[in-house]
């Protein structure tokens, strides 16, 4: 119940990256679990479900720095937005 509350904090917070982070750490977790039970019956299926946390760990990298550069852009733009204001 703890990892709830967690979960909800970080939504009423407004910490989306946290969260879609989390989610995709979960999707990894799961997928190389699964991976791993599937290689012991046959290899080549447990090999071929492990494409689903390579795609994932992908896209978090992907998400991250696209998040990162946003935030950098935003930051950079409004603070300069706002030295303009204040000059004036």
């Amino acid at each position: 119940m703890n990892v709830l509350n967690y979960f909800s904090k970080l939504y009423q917070e407004k910490r989306e990256l946290v969260l879609l982070s989390w989610m995709y750490v979960a999707i990894i977790v799961v997928s190389v679990v699964i991976a791993g039970i599937l290689a012991l019956f046959d290899q080549a299926l447990g090999v071929g479900v492990l494409i689903v946390p390579l795609v994932s760990l992908i896209a978090l990298t992907m998400n991250v720095v696209a998040w990162a550069l946003v935030k950098l852009a935003g930051d950079s733009f409004l603070s300069k937005k706002g030295q303009g204001k204040g000059k004036k």
